[in-house]
């Protein structure tokens, strides 16, 4: 069988590229709707598009080769709270975006607001920490996207090569939810941060590679 054109391969991975943002796109919708499994669809989406190893590419990279310089937000951390002299702050860092409804179902907020954000690159917003948490310290984009896509079923499942800081992870009851009294129990942090990852990449895909016109 004869070779793709270099036509033709690029016309492939645009297809695969429309794909996967609809994909991360219904995933997204899922999450918003209260559905917080879809986050293993989040992650493995995001894995697809940036993650990069010796042995496969990412599909980002096959259409742009500079794809680490792709413009995104990056999600700023708080500033570290004034102390007295002599004092030192434990500072925790957990950007969830979530509504619950009076009947206790947590949802992704979709929405982002750039006033907590600044204009970065793809290269930057993957490696770097999206929580800081008790117990567990800094988790990177990476090894939560990993973890969930990876570890917890997003394309694979496995306990037994389970990183100890993203076993920590699961177990984390850093965020409870009380309404009218009831309680909610912990939240599952990670894969609400995921999604809101998710989000920030989908608008990077629609701000750099604009959705082609239908006729």
């Amino acid at each position: 069988m004869p070779s793709m054109t270099s036509q033709e391969r690029k016309q492939f991975y645009l297809k695969a590229l429309e794909d996967q943002r609809h994909l991360l796109r219904d995933a997204i919708a899922g999450m918003s709707a209260g559905d917080l499994t879809r986050a293993l669809n989040v992650a493995t989406a995001i894995r697809v598009l940036v993650h990069e190893t010796g042995n496969s590419k990412p599909l980002l990279k096959s259409i742009q080769s500079n794809y680490r310089g792709l413009r995104i937000f990056l999600r700023l951390p708080p500033p570290r709270p004034a102390c007295p002299p002599g004092i030192k702050a434990v500072t925790f860092y957990c950007p969830i975006s979530a509504a619950v409804s009076t009947a206790g179902v947590v949802s992704l907020i979709t929405t982002i607001d750039t006033s907590e954000y600044e204009q970065s690159t793809l290269g930057e917003w993957w490696p770097n920490a999206c929580m800081l948490l008790p117990g567990i310290g800094p988790v990177t984009r990476k090894e939560l996207v990993l973890g969930l896509a990876n570890k917890e079923g997003g394309a694979h499942v496995d306990a037994e090569q389970m990183p100890v800081k993203y076993r920590l992870l699961m177990g984390s009851e850093f965020v409870q939810f009380k309404i009218n009294e009831i309680n909610l129990g912990p939240l599952n942090v990670a894969r609400l941060v995921a999604g809101k990852c998710g989000v920030e990449l989908l608008d990077c895909l629609d701000r750099n590679f604009p959705v082609p016109n239908v006729a």
